[in-house]
């Protein structure tokens, strides 16, 4: 592609973000004015999902989870219902939770688990146990230590919450809140999208820095003043999805015949 057609497709995209524009921009409330709203309103919802979350201080540690769990941090999604009965992880969409908490019952992936461990058993062992234990999960709530926390929703929005508002950077997402610029700039969420946002940065008071690309340091905020929730959030390299309700897909807990037993393990194991 030329650069004087690169230049006007990327014009393009940035008229199309910015929508029909400065009469809107006028309207964007200031984040102190939203903000207790948007954490009540994300309280009140159903349920929430969110993708690319990397907590603070587990950036050193990427590269060997990745290779642990065999997927890309950018994909990890946290979601669940917002009443605590049910929260998972898993990396993509598409995939089956790799880690699941319904309550005090905690399963984990046997795929995850054998991707991890399996190395250490011969490979004819390694190929029938991996088959005869695909999509199945073993239940670990009685060995899961009672010092571990198990993965609330609720629990992730209250800490993230109470880090705000204590002008402090928060565990779930790394991000600080309260270095957030007061003034916003409303743009479309995504190109290809209709929805539309209200944008606030913490590393640029330039109003076109986010359209321009300039700002790695910001949210995205739905438009709506009853019930503002995240969309999304920019941390330098990492970008976190927020998604909501029906979007959410609530994970389901495993049926007896895709649970294993440790005596199913054994039974494996050792041939039997």
């Amino acid at each position: 592609m030329s650069r004087s057609i690169r230049a006007v497709v990327t014009a393009a995209a940035i008229a199309g973000l910015a929508l029909t524009g400065c009469a809107s921009a006028s309207d964007v409330p200031a984040f102190d004015d939203i903000e207790a709203q948007m954490w009540d309103s994300m309280v009140a919802s159903e349920a929430m999902g969110m993708t690319g979350a990397v907590p603070d201080g587990m950036d050193e540690d990427t590269a060997v989870i990745e290779e642990m769990l065999g997927g890309s941090i950018s994909e990890l999604q946290i979601y669940g219902s917002l009443d605590g009965s049910a929260t998972a992880v898993r990396f993509g969409e598409d995939q089956e939770p790799t880690m699941a908490f319904f309550g005090d019952d905690v399963y984990v992936s046997m795929d995850m688990m054998l991707q991890t461990r399996g190395s250490m058993l011969p490979e004819d062992q390694q190929e029938a146990i991996t088959t005869e234990f695909a999509g199945k999960y073993a239940d670990i709530s009685d060995d899961f230590d009672a010092t571990n926390q198990g993965l609330d929703m609720v629990d992730l929005l209250n800490q993230m919450r109470s880090a705000a508002e204590s002008g402090q950077t928060d565990d779930v997402t790394g991000f600080n809140f309260g270095e957030l610029n007061q003034e916003g700039t409303y743009m479309q969420l995504e190109s290809e999208s209709d929805d539309t946002g209200w944008f606030y940065s913490s590393d640029s008071e330039d109003e076109t820095a986010i359209m321009n690309g300039e700002s790695e340091q910001y949210i995205a905020v739905s438009t709506d003043r009853d019930a503002p929730r995240l969309e999304h959030i920019r941390n330098g390299e990492t970008r976190m999805e927020f998604t909501w309700d029906d979007e959410v897909e609530i994970p389901q807990r495993p049926s007896d015949d895709q649970v294993v037993t440790e005596q199913d393990v054994m039974a494996m194991t050792s041939g039997q």
